[in-house]
């Protein structure tokens, strides 16, 4: 083989098709993990994390960037604690320090607009918040998924 149809990886000799073929792979695989994480769907709660858009049972919910992010980062781990200093570099970076109790009127502002449609924020004490969708709503999605296939 020659130096110009063929890649060596530490002892190994690939041909440039072959290289191409595991590299296209690579990008597909990157853009498909790159459009889950920028949208969040179960079904019952929509959360566009780019666009700013959620939505519950197709019904959009306005919420103010700083909310947004916040819930956004929630939706990422959901149903799972998410430290509340993680949280608010979610919303302001490492602009502004720490404030727990500014975080919490957030909290409590998300709690109000989220109520209406069944989804929680819990408050884990000393560690940080978790969001929990309607009771049932995530096993019963994942059971008629299971059911479907």
């Amino acid at each position: 083989m020659n130096r110009d149809s063929s890649v060596v990886c530490s002892n190994f000799h690939f041909s440039r098709a072959a290289m191409s073929v595991v590299e296209t792979a690579l990008t597909n695989r990157e853009a498909q993990t790159s459009s889950a994480d920028e949208v969040y769907d179960d079904g019952y709660l929509r959360v566009e994390h780019r666009n700013y858009y959620m939505a519950c049972a197709g019904q959009s919910i306005f919420l103010p960037r700083t909310e947004f992010l916040i819930i956004s980062r929630l939706v990422r781990s959901i149903e799972r604690v998410v430290s509340a200093e993680e949280l608010w570099r979610s919303a302001w970076g490492d602009e502004k320090p720490f404030n727990s109790e500014s975080l919490h009127v957030y909290i409590y502002r998300l709690r109000n607009k989220l109520m209406p449609h069944k989804l929680r924020v819990d408050t884990v004490v000393n560690v940080g918040y978790r969001l929990l969708p309607p009771r049932g709503a995530v096993g019963a999605l994942a059971d008629s998924a299971a059911k479907l296939s």
